[in-house]
C-alpha cells in the first residue's frame, strides 16, 4: 500500500476499525441515511480534495496541517510515526484518485463518513504508479468550532 494508510496499518488498522464495527464488509449507505439537501457530488469532491491534502501533509512531515485535517487521536498516532522518520520527506504524487460515499451516519455527538477511495499513486518519480483502494472514516465532530471534516481512520482494502 503506497498512500498515507500504509505506515497506520500496522498500529492502527484492522483491529481497531474491527472493534469500531468497520470490517471489509462496508455496509452501503442507504438512502435515508444521508443528511437532507446533502450535495453527494460536493461532498465527495471534498473529500478527494481532503485525501490529497491530507497525503501532502503526511509525506511533508507536516504536524500543524495535519492537526487541522486529522482527529486527535489519530494525530497523536501520526506524529509519532513522522518522528521514526527522522526528517525523511517523502513524495506521493496522486495520479488518479475515485471517490464513493458508503455510508453517513451519526456517531454520538459526531457525524461520520465512511468513504472509499481507490486510484493510482506513486511515489518514487519515475516509477509506475501503483494501485490502492482505501476506506476512509471521515468526522465532523459536534463539539468542534469548525464544520471541517477529519479523518478519524484510513485502513487499506483488499
Amino acid at each position: 500500500m503506497l498512500s498515507l494508510a500504509a505506515p497506520l496499518l500496522g498500529r492502527l488498522g484492522r483491529a481497531r476499525l474491527a472493534r469500531r464495527g468497520a470490517t471489509r464488509r462496508v455496509r452501503r449507505a442507504a438512502p435515508h441515511a444521508l443528511p437532507a439537501g446533502l450535495d453527494v457530488e460536493g461532498f465527495l469532491a471534498a473529500a478527494r480534495e481532503h485525501f490529497v491534502q491530507l497525503q501532502s501533509a503526511w509525506d511533508a512531515g507536516d504536524g500543524p496541517r495535519l492537526a487541522q485535517l486529522a482527529t486527535g487521536p489519530l494525530l497523536a498516532d501520526l506524529r509519532a510515526q513522522i518522528d521514526v522518520r527522522d526528517g525523511r520527506v517523502d513524495r506521493t504524487e496522486v495520479v488518479a484518485l475515485h471517490a464513493r460515499l458508503l455510508a453517513f451516519e451519526p456517531v454520538g455527538d459526531a457525524l461520520v463518513a465512511s468513504v472509499e477511495f481507490s486510484g493510482l499513486v506513486r511515489e518514487r518519480p519515475g516509477a509506475g504508479a501503483e494501485r490502492f483502494r482505501e476506506l476512509w472514516l471521515l468526522a465532523r465532530l459536534g463539539a468542534d468550532s469548525s464544520p471541517q471534516w477529519r479523518l478519524a481512520q484510513a485502513q487499506a482494502l483488499a
